[in-house]
């Protein structure tokens, strides 16, 4: 069967063919040389089968820093790139095939490029979801998505996937009358999925056994690191603060009275970056310190412990345990917690991603170009990257932060 089709692409248009290996899309014209498009590079997919419209990002915007940065990611915070569109039209009989392997392929893909596969075999869900920020997020639309272990892929329609990472939501609730589950996601966000059919329960039951599963690894952590905490409110807080999820010492201590005294006397003291972090939490005081642990990586087995402190829109990133080498600067407002919770909840989280320039990132490097550029949150980070203070001697470490943070 002939595959032929009209294309559009970059001011180039006429007859084609193509052809899709589930690797790249190859459009050949009929008068010009084959044009070539990894699936893990596109940013959308769009159309009917018989017309497909397919997101390409376009160059890198230019770097930004300062006031400026700022401003452009708070006013177009989803876009990283400009994008191009590839149009392909008069498919006949084989465009829904391609477009079915597409979708199928891509959501893989993509989840894979931007460091978003999760950990454990993803689950496919399909339906209309809502809530979700960009445009139409207000409307219900269709999505496909993979849940993994520890956070929900979804795709719409000419959109880039989103993660919902399980350790941000708050409640997930099902409501009876419109057959659909309701997740509330910290900070402030109602998902809603409907239309799932036979799925519902299955996702509702899903998610809540993946929630489950980390506030079971959350207190087991906690029976580890802080014994003398009672029992009552470590089983308290396992639920309340899984891992990646970032909450002030002063909130914390909340929850769970003598939260802040056993940490300061026992979890800290035996931390790696002890004097690091007893620096900051004196800098920036217990209301504007907050504290989370990523989760165990396969490679190490380790669950890190981090303190995120800031003052006066300045803030600093620490790993109190482990053998990082740097503290992470940042200009930013209210939005860093947030955002550093994604950044530590990425079952793939890279620091060399939040600080690599994106031309640097080739060779062994080169798997977190894509996500660096393109992968929201990460994005909205870098804009904020204001450099390193590196871990050399305690002293010249202090001083340097001095310097930086003006204390």
């Amino acid at each position: 069967m002939s595959r032929t089709c009209q294309f559009a692409f970059a001011g180039l248009s006429g007859a084609a063919e193509w052809s899709f290996d589930e690797v790249s899309l190859i459009v050949a014209p009929a008068d010009g040389r084959p044009l070539v498009f990894p699936v893990q590079e596109m940013a959308g997919i769009a159309g009917d089968g018989y017309t497909l419209e397919l997101t390409v990002p376009g160059p890198a915007a230019p770097a930004l820093t300062g006031e400026a940065a700022r401003a452009t990611v708070a006013a177009a915070p989803a876009a990283q790139a400009a994008p191009s569109l590839l149009s392909l039209t008069k498919l006949g009989a084989e465009g829904p095939t391609l477009l079915d392997a597409l979708q199928r392929t891509w959501l893989v893909a993509r989840a894979k490029a931007l460091r978003l596969g999760g950990s454990g075999e993803g689950k496919s869900f399909s339906g209309l979801v809502s809530g979700i920020e960009g445009a139409g997020g207000g409307t219900a639309q269709p999505f496909r998505a993979l849940l993994f272990d520890d956070v929900m892929v979804v795709a719409r329609e000419s959109r880039d996937l989103e993660p919902i990472f399980v350790a941000l939501t708050e409640k997930i609730a099902f409501e009876e009358s419109a057959y659909a589950v309701h997740v509330a996601e910290w900070p402030g966000r109602e998902i809603v999925f409907s239309k799932l059919g036979k799925q519902t329960e299955d996702l509702l039951d899903s998610l809540r056994k993946r929630r489950e599963s980390l506030a079971n690894e959350s207190g087991a952590n906690l029976a580890t690191t802080l014994p003398s905490l009672p029992s009552a409110y470590r089983g308290i807080l396992a639920g309340d603060w899984p891992p990646g999820r970032l909450r002030t010492l002063q909130d914390l201590s909340a929850i769970a009275p003598g939260f802040e005294e056993a940490f300061r006397t026992v979890w800290l003291v035996g931390c790696v970056r002890k004097d690091e972090g007893q620096f900051l939490l004196d800098w920036a005081g217990p209301a504007a310190c907050w504290l989370g642990c990523s989760r165990e990586t396969s490679d190490s087995g380790e669950s890190l412990l981090w303190l995120l402190a800031a003052k006066n829109a300045m803030w600093f990133l620490e790993a109190l345990t482990g053998e990082d080498r740097a503290t992470y600067h940042f200009s930013a407002g209210d939005e860093m917690p947030a955002l550093v919770s994604r950044l530590l909840c990425a079952p793939q989280f890279s620091k060399e991603a939040l600080y690599g320039a994106p031309e640097m990132l080739t060779g062994e490097r080169a798997d977190l170009a894509i996500a660096a550029q393109f992968l929201g949150f990460l994005v909205r980070l870098r804009a904020g990257f204001r450099g390193r203070v590196i871990h050399t001697s305690l002293d010249s470490w202090q001083k340097d932060m001095e310097t930086v943070a003006g204390k």
